[in-house]
Parts: C-alpha cells; structure tokens; sequence
C-alpha cells in the first residue's frame, strides 16, 4: 500500500514539476526575460537544490520524519506551482525556482530512500526501476498536458494545472504512508549520530564504495544535459515547433522510459549497476551531441529514444548502486548526497548555456555543453576499473 500510494503521488508530482520546467523557459520568455537570465532562473534552482538534498536527506534519517518529510514536499511544491502562474517579473520567477528546489528536495531522494527499505537485495532494482517508471510517466503526461493546455489557454495555465494534479498526489501520499510517531520520539540514539556536514561523511568510504567517483561522472553528465534540456523547447521553437509539438516530443521520451525503468532495474540486479551507468553516460554524449545538429524538430523523436535510455539506465542504476553500498541508516543521506551532485550538475549547465547561447548560438552552445557527458562517461569506465561488485560496505 505505501509503494502504490507513494509511486502514485510522485507520479502526479511529475505531472507538475516537468509540464512547469518545460515551459517556464517559454514562459519568461513572453515576460521579456533574455536568455542569461533564463539560465539563471534553471541555475537557481539546481543551487539550491544542490545545498538542501544532503540537508534533507540526513534529517529524513531521523526516525519516521522521512513519511512527512515527502508530503510537506508535494504539498509545498502544489502551492509554488500556483505562484509561478501568477508571476510577471524576473526577480519573481528566480525566488520562485529557489523556493520549488527546497520543496522538491523534500520527496525526491527521501521517497527513493522508502522504496529501497521497502526492498529486498535481489529485488532492488526491479523496485526502484518500477518507482522511477511512475516518475516517467508523470513527466511524459505533464509535457503532453502541458503542451495541450498552453496552446489553448496560455502558458500561465499550464502552472495552475500543476498545482492542482499535485493536490491530489499529496492526498494520494497522506492516506498511504504510515507517519509512525513512535519512530519519531524514539530515535534519539539515532538522531544524535546525524551530522549535515558532508564532512562528516568519511572520505574513506566515499572513495572505497565509489559513490565519490559516481557523484563525480552524475555532475559531468547533468551540467551537459541540463543545460541543453532548460533550452530545448526555446531551441525547437527556434526550428518551427509549437508548444503541443514541444510536449510531444518531450512526452515521447517519458513514455519510452516507463517501458525501460523496470527493465534497466532488472538488468542492473544481473549484470551491475556499474557496466548500466556506463552505458546510460555513452548514451548521454550521443544524445546531446545529436541534438546540436538536427534541422528539423521531427528528428527529435529519434534522438529521444537515446535520451530516455540513458536517463532510465542512469537512475535505476545509481539508486540502487548507492541502496547496495549505503548503511541502512544512511540511506537518506546518501541518496541526497547522488542527489546533490546531480543539481550542481545543473547548476552549471543552464548558466553556460545561457551565457554561451547569447555569445554564440544554441546549437553551438549545445556542441560545447556534449563535451560534459563524455568526460562523464570516461569517469564511469574508472568506476568499473577500480571499485568491487556492488556491496554494502562498512561505514564507520
């Protein structure tokens, strides 16, 4: 009943959170916000999101805190959906993105950090695969949806819609997921071993579990694909595509992905996670590198099918590489900390976009950012190299 109730509400939550990124480029675009500042809009939102995933992530380790940590997380980001619709300055819009960082920061590395206490070993990755395919598809019928809505009835619209699926999905969390009060006030040996400082995580066991090399290779590979997806519906705009092609396009790649979460999570448990994330790095590079030089923005839906691999491959497998090494303990935390590194990733990618795209072009701004998954992808083979099969290893 938890995994249905959280898959469900997480799946509405997507709804939101990707028909909103989609069109909030295109939405500031119609303020007259230039292209930077667009940039620093995305950038916003991955700093912030970069500092609160580790933080929310070790406090969701106290206790049952985690079940309510995720439903002021969905309940927070419907509330800031709605303000996004009714924003008309830039300053605005930057407060904004800041604020839905922190409330997204909330549910997504803690309801991951559930679906893998949830889980047995062997069926780690089958489970985060089938999680993940329900965050797939949300983000699939958000761009479809999103994409409809903002033809028809304006892009401001598209926002409202978010806020109100989100309602639902924080509803959907409520009445499944069991807050244990007990676990709360019963924690305190716990809680006191809880320390924000990533410092405090031994740098030792970063290093002999491979999660410093895997955070490493995640921020190479998002700083290059964030930073060309914050631009790609103003990118498709530029080759002729309205905004339902542009929903279309994106919702392609989400639908193909619901098909690959579980698999990829089934070939992770049997041929490793390490070999899946160097696959799902290759194909990241491909993907990006391809975009920069498509004509038309029906060549897209090829390119999509390259992009949903790699991001179903690299999700599933780095979750359930970090589920495999992590303490039970730690969990939260260190998905945050995978969390984290992704977000810096993205912290970098929209800034150099924006700033490159007003120096040069998109296109060309989007053959410099491919150079980020390939660096990421010679990283992941480093991980191979030098770090043993997946294990949970000793965390002192």
């Amino acid at each position: 009943m938890v995994f249905v109730g959280l898959s469900f509400g997480v799946f509405c939550a997507n709804i939101g959170f990707l028909a909103t990124v989609t069109f909030v480029p295109l939405f500031a675009r119609s303020l007259g916000i230039g292209m930077a500042e667009i940039g620093f809009i995305m950038g916003m939102y991955f700093i912030v999101a970069t500092v609160m995933m580790v933080t929310i992530g070790s406090l969701s380790d106290i206790g049952g805190l985690r079940n309510i940590i995720i439903v002021i997380g969905l309940a927070g980001s419907a509330v800031i959906y709605w303000l996004i619709g009714i924003s008309t300055t830039y300053p605005q819009l930057l407060i904004l993105a800041g604020l839905l960082a922190a409330a997204d920061s909330a549910y997504r590395p803690t309801s991951v950090a559930v679906i893998a206490q949830l889980s047995s070993r062997p069926t780690m990755g089958r489970n985060i695969g089938i999680f993940n395919a329900f965050i797939a598809g949300g983000m699939g019928v958000g761009c479809l949806i999103g994409g409809q809505i903002a033809d028809k009835f304006g892009l401001s619209s598209v926002f409202t819609m978010s806020a109100l699926i989100l309602v639902v999905g924080t509803l959907s969390s409520m009445t499944s997921l069991r807050i244990d009060k007990k676990n709360i006030f019963n924690s305190k040996s716990r809680t006191k071993k809880i320390n924000f400082n990533l410092l405090s995580m031994r740098r030792e066991y970063l290093i002999t579990s491979g999660l410093l090399l895997l955070c490493v290779s995640l921020f190479f590979r998002n700083a290059g694909f964030r930073g060309i997806t914050s631009f790609l519906p103003i990118y498709l705009t530029n080759l002729g595509a309205e905004n339902s092609l542009i929903g279309l396009i994106i919702s392609f790649n989400f639908a193909v992905q619901i098909v690959l979460m579980p698999s990829m999570g089934w070939m992770s448990d049997r041929i490793g996670r390490k070999r899946i994330l160097s696959l799902g790095m290759f194909a990241t590079f491909l993907a990006t590198f391809l975009l920069s030089i498509v004509n038309d923005p029906l060549q897209v839906f090829g390119i999509e099918l390259a992009v949903a691999f790699s991001w179903a491959s690299l999700l599933v497998a780095s979750n359930a590489f970090v589920a495999d090494v992590s303490p039970p303990e730690r969990i939260g935390s260190m998905m945050g900390l995978v969390f984290t590194s992704m977000n810096l990733g993205g912290v970098i990618g929209p800034i150099v976009a924006g700033i490159t795209s007003e120096i040069f072009n998109l296109r060309l701004s989007f053959q410099i950012l491919s150079i980020f998954p390939l660096i990421a992808f010679i990283l992941s083979l480093k991980l191979i190299g030098n770090t043993k099969g997946s294990s949970r290893i000793e965390y002192k």
